[in-house]
């Protein structure tokens, strides 16, 4: 497949992406993995964005053993992540497009990959932009702080109240993401989340398994109260929407 087409950078609003992520074909582009380091990646140093893809594949192409352990997977992701050259071609041409949607008053999603076993996309917000709580249903996550400062608040899911159709949810992490920094989630732990940018800051995202149609109908948005529940620490009542 002709490169021009595997590297797609579409952008698009929040309900949009989901859409995308549903649509967009699983099977793109393995015949231009050919200068991905040869199959080989350095223990240390950074790897350019062809070698991240294969071997981010190899990985999440794991899923679906009886032994795969998520969080090991995302440890090996965030690693990855963490190698990956931000001033490849590939990248560099992301980073261009990100800028067309400044001003528009909205948090940005583009596709930069989408294979059967995982995708990949870039966030971009504005200061004070933020996606408000939610969850993701059945995936793990990882998220690289590629420009900019953010803050990310993570929490578990303790269930629903016994007297109310409300749910409690415990935060379990509060960090400032910075250029560099990873933050992880995984199907059972710190799977809902909230993201604040302190400045124009652009994330790139690895969801495995990526999206489809059933874990966007899945997927929840909580009304989370301010105060902690009952006087407990870190634990606070929360609404689905």
């Amino acid at each position: 497949m002709d490169d021009y087409n595997r590297r797609q950078f579409i952008r698009t609003s929040l309900p949009g992406f989901l859409g995308l992520g549903m649509a967009l074909p699983a099977i793109t582009a393995l015949a231009t993995r050919a200068n991905a380091c040869h199959g080989r990646i350095p223990s240390d140093g950074k790897i350019n964005w062809d070698a991240f893809l294969t071997e981010v594949e190899k990985e999440a192409a794991k899923q679906h053993l009886d032994n795969w352990s998520e969080q090991a997977y995302v440890k090996k992701a965030a690693a990855l992540m963490a190698q990956l050259n931000l001033q490849d071609p590939a990248l560099e041409e992301a980073f261009k497009n990100t800028k067309k949607g400044l001003g528009n008053k909205r948090v940005d999603f583009y596709k930069l990959e989408k294979q059967r076993v995982f995708e990949v996309c870039m966030l971009q917000f504005e200061q004070g932009e933020q996606i408000k709580h939610h969850d993701h249903p059945g995936m793990t996550g990882v998220i690289l702080c590629a420009t900019g400062r953010t803050d990310v608040w993570n929490y578990d899911l303790l269930g629903k109240r016994n007297d109310s159709k409300n749910v409690l949810l415990k935060e379990t992490s509060h960090a400032l993401l910075t250029k560099g920094k990873v933050s992880t989630l995984t199907s059972k732990e710190r799977n809902i989340h909230r993201l604040k940018a302190q400045n124009l800051t652009q994330l790139i995202d690895i969801f495995a398994p990526p999206y489809n149609k059933e874990r966007a109908r899945n997927s929840s948005w909580f009304n989370v109260d301010p105060e902690p529940f009952q006087g407990y620490n870190k634990i606070y009542e929360a609404t689905k929407r």
